[in-house]
């Protein structure tokens, strides 16, 4: 399960750049918001739906320092949704990231808005 880089869909792409025009958050800031979304989210996002032709981050850029907390809440998802932590979990770890730019994208539609939506 070691992996350095991350690679988002297209459509999640476009999003995080409208979100950072929105906002004026990086979109490494808004993938971690996302991630979290995500995970608190009902239903298992599938990771067909997401194409790998969009924006590509380092692992630590993503998270930062607090990789091991962002690590340790999607393995308890995935135990949580009966996956394999060992060998699901890039695939759902970059379907969640996906799943959560959109859902931010439709309720975020300035600084306002992330107040109350976190």
């Amino acid at each position: 399960m070691i992996f350095n880089r991350v690679r988002i869909g297209d459509v999640a792409t476009e999003q995080l750049s409208v979100l950072k025009g929105r906002l004026g958050v990086t979109p490494n800031y808004i993938c971690r918001m996302a991630l979290c979304c995500s995970l608190e989210e009902a239903g298992i996002p599938n990771p067909e739906q997401y194409d790998q032709n969009g924006q590509e981050f380092n692992r630590y850029t993503l998270t930062g320092q607090y990789d091991p907390l962002f690590t340790a809440l999607v393995k308890e998802r995935l135990l949580k949704d009966g996956f394999d932590p060992e060998t699901d979990f890039i695939e759902q770890y970059r379907a969640h990231i996906n799943r959560g730019v959109t859902t931010i994208y439709g309720r975020v539609k300035g600084l306002g808005d992330l107040a109350d939506f976190l």
